[in-house]
């Protein structure tokens, strides 16, 4: 591999950014033939017809390590690297936009154990906090066995599974509520997001030095933390894990809780709700664990679900019968709530179109496939995109069918 061949990148190139014209013109100043000229013009410009964007040092740094774990020799495909430049994106956002979560928030030297034995947490603080731990342990461990790509996936599923996803989401209301009331649970969860994102942006130093040392300088507190507060990043202490603080019984339940969300925004999804619009949930769900775990986390799902209202285990005569249902397993059962939120007549016509346009096509396709000569004629290749093509149409008018049979009888029931 030569630069001068054109096959392979120079790492300046992808932080900074180059035009194809650049590209190439750095081919015509080399000693290659010109037919080898050619040849690496052609292949440069089918691999980056608009060029390399711009990715910075932090994505790049953090794409290679990812890379790492296939091997030695790297296919650096540009397109993931301008995925984790997207991630650089999403880590600045998200810190940006939770730190006016924690403007009016002060910490203390020693806010991690305060907050661990102060009986304030809820179940999203316990799982945050044994999330970190977790990930701490993980990246730490693959670490020191040289496992660059674990730890990199490790603390990118920290920033955007854990934190992103669920635990900003959950908060939100939590934060918002100023009440005397709600004092202990907004200082709890103020106080997990505060010691979560110092701590992550430690964890991801590292492998993304110059956006974490930016957003971490941006921390409320900075300078008020003691003589033994460092002044960069650079030379901060990396996170240890405290096993004392993982919680596996918090893990399970907001895992529950999960799928409960889950299969509430599927239903509202499948039934074109509108977020605005607030639902009416119900949940069978089996005695002991399940139901507890959803039992205490009523106000998180409802967060997450879109939900007006979630009861447990009513009874079956309580449940209108026009309702939309999702089973998620053995154990865990989700309704929802349908009278007056969907015009059924409208939702029946859209299918029948889509499924106006869907079969012909089928028709047409296996017309084609039992054409005479077909066999014989078309490749074998051709052959099988066309029978999974085929099964694809079919499926899709199989579910156009039963999604107009269901809405027939959900009109029905709520006529009644």
């Amino acid at each position: 591999m030569s630069k001068s061949l054109g096959n392979v990148i120079d790492p300046l190139e992808v932080i900074n950014g180059c035009t194809l014209e650049s590209l190439l013109s750095k081919l015509d100043g080399g000693n290659l033939p010109a037919k080898e000229v050619a040849k690496a013009k052609k292949d440069q410009a089918a691999d980056f017809p608009d060029g390399i964007p711009e990715c910075g040092s932090d994505a790049l740094r953090f794409g290679l390590l990812a890379y790492t774990v296939q091997g030695r020799d790297v296919n650096l495909d540009i397109k993931r690297v301008v995925g984790y430049r997207m991630f650089c994106n999403k880590l600045w956002n998200a810190t940006r936009f939770a730190l006016q979560f924690v403007s009016d928030f002060k910490p203390t030297p020693n806010l991690l154990e305060e907050l661990m034995s102060s009986g304030k947490m809820a179940i999203r603080d316990k799982f945050m906090i044994s999330k970190l731990m977790n990930k701490m342990d993980a990246v730490e461990t693959n670490f020191q066995n040289y496992k660059f790509g674990d730890a990199q996936q490790a603390s990118y599923q920290l920033w955007i599974d854990d934190l992103c996803n669920v635990y900003l989401e959950l908060i939100k209301p939590v934060i918002k509520d100023e009440s005397e009331a709600n004092a202990d649970s907004r200082w709890a969860a103020q106080a997990t997001l505060w010691i979560t994102l110092e701590a992550g942006l430690r964890l991801l130093h590292p492998m993304m030095p110059f956006v974490t040392e930016e957003l971490w300088q941006r921390l409320p507190g900075r300078g008020t933390l003691g003589a033994d507060e460092p002044e960069t990043i650079m030379i901060a202490s990396f996170p240890v894990c405290l096993d004392k603080y993982k919680d596996d019984v918090a893990e399970k339940s907001m895992d529950i809780a999960n799928h409960v969300i889950g299969a509430c925004r599927s239903l509202r999804a499948s039934y074109h709700i509108a977020n605005k619009t607030l639902t009416h949930f119900y949940v069978k769900a089996a005695a002991g664990v399940t139901e507890n775990s959803i039992k205490a986390q009523i106000d998180d799902i409802k967060t997450l679900g879109n939900a007006s209202a979630v009861d447990i285990n009513v009874d079956s005569s309580i449940v209108p019968e026009s309702h939309g249902i999702v089973v998620v397993d053995e154990t865990l059962t989700v309704m929802m709530d349908l009278t007056g939120l969907v015009d059924f007549a409208a939702e029946i016509k859209k299918l029948e179109k889509t499924m106006s346009k869907t079969r012909p096509a089928m028709e047409t396709l296996e017309k084609k496939m039992k054409a005479d000569g077909y066999a014989e004629k078309v490749k074998s290749e051709l052959k099988v995109q066309n029978e999974e093509k085929l099964e694809g149409l079919k499926k899709k008018i199989a579910d156009l069918e039963a999604a107009v049979a269901n809405f027939t009888k959900l009109a029905a029931l709520e006529k009644k």
